[in-house]
């Protein structure tokens, strides 16, 4: 028996001071017709406007916010976004205080529609809370393209445990980086402060994929 445990009667807690967590959900929404919206939305040459455009996407076709559209199984996933954005308020933001009651609201929905070569580089999601992104289509392979998450402190890390080749293997609070391979249908909600990349389409399968933003807006009174 370790004796540091066995004499040691002080109570100690561990806060997680900064984390950034991710939501990870399996969503069961018809592909074939979201696919084909996305190309609907596309064939109309709804995309945005050059000066609108983020910068750091690289190749690929993006929308204007379709966040009004009234597909019908595009409305299935808002309703479905929906849910677990408030799931993840409700989870994430526990003990902070507002000063009216809040609700997650998406102000912003995009669709994009990457062939080979293209890919997001590194960016944040200012002037909303929480974001995130839903696969269309993806074939499930690292090659379609990984989105990776940078740590906050990740700068830091490589130079956290000295000498270098000391770690071995990281966990969520040590890691410089983290890469998830997504698959169709994964719906993924995070800060928007958190940094992240898309990584190049090295494959002739075209990804397609939703982005959206939340922000918390007053509840409304009855």
């Amino acid at each position: 028996m370790n004796d540091l445990n066995e004499n040691n009667n002080n109570k100690f807690t561990i806060i997680p001071f900064f984390a950034s967590p991710l939501m990870q959900v399996q969503l069961d929404l018809d592909l074939e017709k979201l696919t084909e919206f996305s190309f609907q939305l596309q064939n109309k040459g709804r995309k945005r406007e050059e000066e609108e455009k983020d910068t750091v996407v690289i190749g690929g076709w993006q929308s204007n916010n379709i966040v009004e559209e009234p597909h019908e199984e595009f409305k299935k996933l808002k309703k479905e976004i929906n849910q677990y954005l408030q799931i993840y308020h409700s989870e994430v933001f526990q003990g902070m205080t507002f000063k009216e009651n809040v609700t997650q609201s998406i102000n912003s929905m995009w669709v994009m529609i990457n062939e080979k070569q293209h890919y997001v580089d590194w960016h944040i999601h200012p002037i909303s809370t929480l974001s995130g992104v839903y696969y269309i289509n993806h074939d499930g392979s690292k090659e379609n393209g990984d989105i990776m998450f940078k740590n906050p402190n990740g700068t830091y890390m490589n130079i956290a445990h000295w000498p270098p080749g000391l770690v071995e293997t990281t966990n969520e609070v040590s890691v410089e980086k983290v890469n998830i391979t997504p698959s169709p249908n994964m719906l993924l909600i995070f800060p928007s402060w958190l940094e992240h990349k898309v990584e190049m389409n090295l494959k002739d399968d075209t990804r397609i994929s939703l982005s959206f933003n939340s922000q918390p807006i007053p509840e409304k009174k009855s």
